[in-house]
């Protein structure tokens, strides 16, 4: 029950803390790595369509981008560079820089582009092709031997987001896409987007990947439960 107790209380505060966030105008907030973080300055940006939300503390910056202002929810970490997120920080000479760029990892989810004939269901099928190895999936098959569903069974490693990957058996013609990876992944959602007083709200979560490999921090940053609320739009630069 001890254990517990502390992992209670931290849900719990945090939970005020999701609340608090609607009465700061603008705010800008999340778990970094499990440790409350939240933004001293905030502001966004559209150009060509595009939103940039620009989050600040005296040492830290966090970037959200997405392809556009328009309320719904933005994948991050595939192969559309239009929507990422990034942190940098810079104390005591020490430079990290994270981004949700695609690099390799264990796979964290798919999509089909070809189901496939002469298939049955099974579980942890073997899989070839695309950057890694040791890939695994469940698959669902009907009656006709058409896979209707594939889900991951083993991540396996060093795969890429894109990847175009085939499943065993069969007739060897059943394919899907790694759309994201463990280390590189996350959304952005906007809920508001208010054209007339100029402001963006909405929420995020995001693995980002430490693009120098920096050994003063860790090979994948998290954010986690993030929330940004009536941030003002600037005229871009």
């Amino acid at each position: 029950m001890k254990r517990f107790l502390p992992l209670l209380l931290l849900v719990l505060a945090f939970s005020s803390c999701q609340e608090d966030v609607r009465f700061n105008t603008p705010g800008f907030q999340g778990l970094k790595d499990d440790v409350f973080w939240r933004a001293n300055d905030a502001r966004a940006y559209i150009m060509n369509g595009s939103l940039t939300i620009e989050a600040l503390t005296p040492y830290e910056k966090v970037t959200l981008n997405t392809s556009s202002a328009n309320i719904g929810t933005y994948i991050l970490g595939t192969t559309n560079t239009n929507n990422a997120a990034g942190y940098s920080s810079n104390f005591n000479d020490v430079v990290l820089n994270y981004a949700t760029i695609a690099v390799p990892g264990p796979v964290s989810s798919i999509g089909l582009v070809n189901n496939g004939t002469g298939y049955s269901s099974g579980t942890s099928v073997a899989t070839t092709g695309g950057s890694g190895s040791g890939l695994t999936v469940n698959i669902v098959a009907n009656t006709t031997g058409v896979v209707t569903s594939a889900t991951v069974s083993s991540r396996g490693n060093a795969y890429m987001a894109g990847d175009i990957v085939t499943v065993a058996g069969g007739n060897v013609n059943c394919k899907f896409r790694i759309t994201n990876v463990q280390n590189s992944n996350g959304e952005i959602i906007i809920t508001e987007y208010d054209s007339v007083n100029g402001t963006v709200s909405g929420k995020f979560k995001f693995n980002a990947a430490n693009l120098d490999n920096n050994p003063f921090g860790g090979p994948i940053l998290n954010f986690q439960y993030g929330e940004f609320y009536k941030i003002p739009i600037f005229p871009s630069i």
